[in-house]
């Protein structure tokens, strides 16, 4: 039992790692020098650990450099050090080829003799596991759990939790780059704003002195400024395309540990005849017809796993407490029996459990087992919620257009926006989904997306995320119309009438490049639509109005 409990605690101590790790801010904001102290500290101070270290390679791959290392003797981060591939070559060797490195015996270990004169005996390490960090096929890196001065033996969890930590690096780092990607993005479009505006004041002035020729000098303009447009947005869905797809790769990496670790947790602790928790049922109740009633009381209970409120909590505990004195166990238990979900009716229906048994021992088997499977149902919840969110960015990350028309989901379509937005509709924003029964339209999906991208996002940017967006599909005639409609600040009248135009933009600089509605009129108009508003403060509403059948 006092295995089963350790390993149950260091079980609870990861998952709360992981949970503070994949929620971290710096994860998003790609800051691997905070992520990784971060993770170094917690690791080691949770799992008791003495050296724990974040190592990354430099681009040649030829060398490992020591990001930070944080040893808890000494509660200090330190980083700096370096190990070169030409002084190391076959501890590297293993590095490329496998996943993870776990060294019990690190001096006797053919995977890291190497390190034992310069590395392991100067830090004094016992037992060293190394997690091989990987973005796809790139190798990125290492974490380092290194025992000190005891020995140790590596089991599966804490290598899967070990991989599960270098996963987070990676996306880290993935962002890291998607960041300097949009930087480099940002500066480019103030750069062609800038050019813009000079060679609008350029027509300007040659205007004034050439208007025979004003005519042909516009048409001029208006064709560079749509091939100025169509560059950009290329490139855009480019660096894109690439970002979410490997975002999306990443995400299935922790999606899979999770649900793989789940599934055997659920055989060990629950379905194996030879699992622990048989075994000690077993022990505590012979009887067969006692083990029976036992199981039946944990499916009942299984069922009402629910948070409870205060003033419901000290009702059911004054009525359990009550039934307990009148059985003569100990009032303490109640706290436990009502975590476990219990309350008076089901403490008489299966009263028969607690007479003439170990009423400490079943009373603290129930709570275990109930803890355990609320453990799993949440692991289920976080892995359904990551899987429909990387099917939503698969969906979007498609972004090569279909050369024929073919028959699109409306609702879907637009559902795969909304998904990747669910956490701005979490806060506060109030959704409003009036979908009516539409028939399928023939379009180009891929397109169709980036126009409820566009048209959903600004509605957010309009009411600056805080407000009530109501999204609306009916059938009008021979056309399906969508509408979204949010309660932002509205459309000035004085712009309403460029609001289309490439390159107008009413935002700040560095938040728009004026060419989304002009994408959108284009996307609409490819599909033999019309695309149209209204707008007064407090209320904007956007109409796009598409055929059923489109004449090709």
């Amino acid at each position: 039992m006092k295995g089963l409990e350790k390993e149950l605690n260091r079980a609870r101590a990861e998952q709360k790692i992981l949970a503070e790790v994949s929620s971290h801010p710096a994860v998003r904001s790609g800051e691997i020098f905070t992520f990784a102290s971060f993770i170094t500290e917690s690791v080691s101070k949770a799992l008791g650990i003495e050296r724990v270290g974040v190592w990354l390679f430099n681009e040649t791959k030829d060398e490992l450099h020591n990001v930070d290392t944080y040893r808890s003797s000494i509660a200090e981060h330190h980083s700096g050090a370096v190990l070169k591939e030409v002084e190391f070559r076959e501890e590297f060797q293993y590095l490329v080829k496998e996943k993870y490195v776990d060294a019990n015996d690190p001096y006797t270990d053919p995977r890291t003799k190497g390190f034992i004169e310069s590395y392991l005996k100067p830090n004094g390490i016992t037992a060293m596991l190394d997690g091989v960090i990987r973005m796809g096929e790139e190798l990125i890196g290492t974490i380092c759990f290194e025992h000190v001065g005891k020995p140790h033996s590596w089991e599966e969890d804490e290598i899967i939790f070990c991989s599960q930590l270098g996963d987070q690096i990676a996306l880290t780092i993935s962002n890291l780059r998607k960041n300097e990607i949009n930087k480099e993005l940002h500066a480019r479009e103030k750069e062609l704003r800038e050019l813009n505006e000079s060679l609008e004041r350029l027509v300007e002035e040659r205007t004034k002195n050439l208007k025979k020729t004003n005519a042909e000098l516009e048409v001029t303009i208006s064709s560079l400024q749509k091939t100025q447009a169509q560059l950009i947005l290329s490139e855009k869905m480019a660096s894109l395309g690439q970002l979410v797809a490997g975002i999306a790769h990443e995400i299935n990496n922790p999606i899979a540990a999770i649900h793989a670790s789940a599934q055997n947790l659920k055989e060990s602790l629950f379905d194996s005849e030879l699992s622990l928790f048989q075994k000690e049922l077993k022990d505590l109740l012979p009887s067969i017809d006692k083990q029976k009633l036992f199981l039946n009381c944990l499916d009942v209970l299984k069922s009402r796993v629910e948070m409870v409120s205060g003033k419901e909590r000290m009702r059911r505990r004054k009525e359990i407490e009550s039934w307990l004195k009148s059985k003569s166990i100990p009032e303490s238990f109640s706290y436990q029996l009502i975590d476990s979900g219990f309350e008076l009716p089901i403490l008489e229906e299966f009263e028969i459990l607690f007479q003439d048994s170990d009423v400490f021992a079943i009373i603290s088997l129930l709570a275990e087992e109930i803890t355990v499977f609320q453990s799993l149902s949440i692991m289920q919840l976080a892995v359904e919620r990551a899987s429909k969110m990387t099917f939503a960015l698969k969906n979007f990350a498609r972004f090569e257009v279909s050369t024929d028309p073919i028959k699109t989901n409306l609702h879907e379509n637009i559902e795969t926006v909304i998904t990747l937005y669910q956490n701005q509709f979490k806060k506060k924003v109030t959704l409003i989904k009036e979908f009516e029964p539409v028939p399928y339209i023939e379009g180009y999906p891929e397109e169709l997306l980036h126009l409820w991208t566009n048209l959903i996002y600004n509605g957010l940017q309009a009411m600056t995320f805080s407000g009530e967006m109501k999204i609306r599909t009916e059938v009008l005639e021979e056309k399906v119309r969508v509408t979204v409609e949010d309660t932002g600040c509205g459309i000035p009248m004085d712009v309403q009438n460029r609001i289309f135009e490439p390159f107008f933009t009413t935002k700040p600089s560095g938040e728009g490049s004026g060419l989304g509605l002009d994408i959108c009129r284009k996307i609409v108009e490819r599909h033999q639509g019309k695309i149209h508003f209204e707008s007064k403060p407090g209320k904007t509403k956007f109409f796009v109005d598409l055929p059923l059948l489109l004449v090709t």
